[in-house]
């Protein structure tokens, strides 16, 4: 077999691809990566050369990304979480030790990851040790080398304190294509069944798709037939962003696209379904101050005057 050498673009135009595929916008990659917009199209045509064919088209002010641009985001960014993970790992085992923090999937990607960064900025700390642990099963998230947690539904956990951090809030929403094309006009929530809507698998059984959504409205799913089904809930919202349809957008997860406005709320219907997100501070960490100080800023993500407290 040929060395990784032979058969792999440059790492770093890899890197370079993952950002501006995530921010749909070659500005804010350079921002976040601290290179030029230039630099950042150069790579992007550098690993378009290398692989033969265009990741991104021009929508806009910014960019989408092509059919295989968008399939090799989705393989390319996992590739990376596992490097970030295994680099991390060793460090550990060198006694670099810092945080670790676990999250659902779409949880890290839309909300933790961006909050993290911003602290990272906030506090001047770039060289912060931190390792992230995603999955979509709970079981896996308060394991033993975990000092923070951020728990959907969770009960109360023997060793943790646990803070309400904000309570599900779900509506419609989809992107401004989307929307130019169909209309944003929305008397009624059945009306949403004329439209192609996008949904996801539920992994777990208290998770919240579009039948849920209905029926917690009152409504009859009868003539419901979601015409997209995801088994990742950031894909999911990735596909609302493209213009594919309408998904069920999460309060605050999709805080950042709505401010941005690569999506839209349609219509004014939500549902607050009565369950929360919980910041978890592992009881071990209370002398941790990192863990302390990182807590509290995720807090006040969510509400500025949020101080860490033992509630559960």
């Amino acid at each position: 077999m040929k060395s990784f050498r032979h058969r792999l673009p440059p790492l770093h135009s890899l890197m370079v691809f993952e950002a501006a595929a995530r921010e749909q916008n070659f500005s804010r990659a350079a921002r976040e990566l601290h290179v030029s917009q230039a630099a950042v199209s150069q790579q992007v045509h550098a690993l378009e050369d290398y692989l033969g064919t265009a990741l991104f088209r021009r929508a806009g002010r910014g960019v989408e990304l092509t059919r295989q641009g968008a399939a090799l985001q989705q393989r390319v960014g996992a590739a990376l979480s596992y490097l970030v993970d295994a680099v991390q790992s060793a460090s550990s085992m060198t006694g670099q030790v810092g945080l670790s923090i676990s999250a659902n999937t779409a949880m890290s990607h839309l909300w933790l990851s961006p909050a993290i960064n911003a602290f990272r900025r906030h506090y001047h700390d770039e060289a912060f040790h931190l390792r992230m642990v995603t999955s979509d099963h709970s079981q896996d998230l308060l394991v033993d080398n975990i000092d923070i947690a951020v728990l959907y539904d969770s009960p109360p956990q023997p060793g943790w304190h646990l803070q309400p951090l904000f309570e599900e809030c779900l509506f419609p929403v989809a992107s401004p294509s989307y929307l130019d094309r169909h209309g944003r006009t929305l008397e009624t929530p059945e009306a949403l069944l004329g439209h192609t809507l996008l949904d996801f698998e539920r992994i777990e059984p208290n998770w919240v798709n579009w039948r849920q959504w209905f029926e917690h409205l009152g409504l009859s799913t009868d003539a419901l037939m979601p015409e997209g089904v995801f088994n990742s809930y950031s894909l999911l919202i990735d596909a609302a962003e493209r213009g594919y349809g309408i998904a069920l957008g999460t309060a605050h997860q999709i805080d950042e696209k709505l401010a941005a406005g690569s999506l839209e709320r349609v219509g004014q219907d939500s549902v607050m379904t009565g369950r929360h997100y919980w910041l978890a501070l592992r009881q071990a960490s209370d002398a941790n101050v990192e863990a302390m100080q990182l807590a509290e800023w995720l807090l006040s993500r969510v509400d500025g005057r949020a101080r860490l407290r033992s509630l559960r």
